[in-house]
């Protein structure tokens, strides 16, 4: 009978030996998921060239493992509300010959953004 004693405590300590291994494994899979989801993140922020350069050498495997979706649409959603004045931006013509400022026209003509593809 007291041989089994021991066996039973090895068998025990080999189990919690084993659980901590697990709980180490999952803590550190889950830090590694937390970093990678506030780099994309960070990473989503940027500017669009910045962003895109990440992603150049990221691959398909951050948008099987992180919500992309949701990330961008909240990255990108702006703090603009209805009745704000439009930001500022600057655009070449077509033929490149000059520049075009959104701000150059407040207050002399009306101007009509549209956003959208016409294909």
């Amino acid at each position: 009978m007291e041989t089994a004693l021991p066996s039973i405590g090895a068998a025990r300590e080999k189990k919690r030996k084993r659980n901590r291994r697990l709980l180490s494994a999952a803590a550190c899979l889950a830090l590694l998921y937390a970093s990678g989801f506030a780099f994309f993140d960070h990473a989503m922020h940027q500017p669009p060239e910045k962003f895109s350069r990440v992603m150049m050498h990221a691959g398909p495997i951050p948008f099987l493992l992180f919500p992309f979706e949701t990330m961008w649409k909240s990255a990108r959603a702006g703090h603009l509300s209805p009745g704000d004045p439009a930001p500022d931006f600057t655009l070449p013509l077509l033929d490149h010959s000059q520049q075009v400022t959104l701000s150059s026209f407040r207050g002399v003509k009306p101007v009509v953004l549209v956003f959208g593809s016409y294909t």
